[in-house]
C-alpha cells in the first residue's frame, strides 16, 4: 500500500515537473516572435543583412522621436495587385499601435506605396508624400533601394520635427469633408484661465466705477427728469422711386491652399479593417 501511494506521488511529481519544463520552452521559443520589434520585412529579398540592420537603426531612432510603429515592406510578388492594400493590411498586422506608417517597395511593379495611420497622417500629408516618393525615387532609380528608405524615414522625423501637423487640413474623402487636425489646437491651462477671469473682473469693476464717476449716479435716489431733459424734432422726407440699376460681377474663387513642406491637406479615406489610413504612391 505505501509502495503504490509512493509510485502515484513520484507520478504527481513528473506531471508538475513537465508541466513546468513546457511552459519554459513555450515561453523561450514563442515570446521572440511576440516581443520582437521587427521594422524591415524584406520578402523580396533584395536586402543584405548589414542593410536590413542599417535600416533599422534608422527607423529604431524615428520610433523613439515620434512614437509611432513603422515598417519597411519589400515584396515581389505579381499576386499583389493593389499596392494601398497590401500595405494597409501588413500594416495592421504587423503594427500594435494605431499611430505609424508603412513604406512599401513593390519589385514586381517597381512602384513604391506609403501608408499613414493615425497620428501619422496628421504630420504626413499629400504633399508631404510627394517629396519622399521624389526622394526615393531618385535612389531607387540608381538601385540604391536601402537610401530609398532610409530617405523617406529622415524626411519622416524633419516633417514631425518641425510640427508640419499645426498647419495640416485633414480631407475625408469617403464623406468629403475636411476637418482640422487634431494637433492644431491649443487648450488654456488652469492658471492662464484664472489670470483671464480675474482680468475680466477687474475690467468690469474699472468700467462700472468709470460710468458711475461720470454721470455723478446716486444708487438708488437718481431719477432721470425726461420733461426737462427731452426734446422733439420732426421732420417731413418722402422718396420717390425713379428706376434701377442691377449690375453683376462674377467673384472668382480662391484656389485651394497647399502646404508643401509646411501643412497642406492630408487626403485619408476607410481602408483596411475599418482603419483611416492616407498615403500615396509612385512607379519609378
Amino acid at each position: 500500500m505505501k509502495m503504490k501511494q509512493k509510485q502515484n506521488r513520484n507520478r504527481k511529481w513528473r506531471y508538475v515537473l513537465s508541466a513546468v519544463f513546457g511552459a519554459v520552452f513555450c515561453l523561450t521559443t514563442l515570446h521572440p516572435a511576440y516581443a520582437s520589434e521587427r521594422q524591415v520585412y524584406d520578402a523580396a529579398g533584395i536586402l543584405s543583412e548589414d542593410e536590413i540592420d542599417e535600416i533599422t537603426k534608422v527607423a529604431d531612432e524615428v520610433e523613439d522621436k515620434t512614437g509611432w510603429d513603422l515598417i519597411i515592406l519589400t515584396v515581389n510578388d505579381a499576386s499583389v495587385t493593389s499596392d494601398r492594400d497590401y500595405a494597409e493590411e501588413q500594416f495592421n498586422e504587423c503594427t500594435e499601435s494605431d499611430d505609424g506608417i508603412a513604406y512599401l517597395l513593390n519589385m514586381d511593379s517597381r512602384s513604391f506605396y506609403i501608408a499613414t495611420a493615425g497620428e501619422a497622417y496628421e504630420y504626413v500629408g499629400d504633399s508631404q508624400i510627394d517629396e519622399m516618393l521624389d526622394d526615393a525615387v531618385t535612389y531607387a532609380g540608381e538601385g540604391d533601394y536601402t537610401q530609398a528608405m532610409i530617405a523617406m524615414l529622415e524626411d519622416t522625423e524633419s516633417y514631425y520635427t518641425s510640427n508640419t501637423a499645426k498647419n495640416m487640413t485633414i480631407y475625408d474623402e469617403d464623406q468629403g469633408i475636411y476637418y482640422a487636425s487634431s494637433t492644431n489646437h491649443r487648450f488654456l491651462s488652469y492658471g492662464e484661465i484664472a489670470i483671464a477671469a480675474v482680468l475680466g473682473v477687474a475690467a468690469c469693476l474699472i468700467f462700472c466705477l468709470v460710468i458711475t464717476g461720470k454721470y455723478r449716479l446716486k444708487f438708488g435716489r437718481y431719477h432721470y427728469n425726461a420733461r426737462e431733459h427731452a426734446q422733439i424734432n420732426l421732420r417731413r422726407n418722402e422718396d420717390h422711386f425713379v428706376r434701377q440699376f442691377v449690375t453683376r460681377r462674377k467673384i472668382p474663387k480662391d484656389p485651394p491652399k497647399n502646404g508643401g513642406g509646411g501643412g497642406g491637406t492630408s487626403t485619408i479615406h476607410q481602408g483596411a479593417g475599418g482603419r483611416s489610413f492616407g498615403g500615396g504612391g509612385r512607379s519609378f
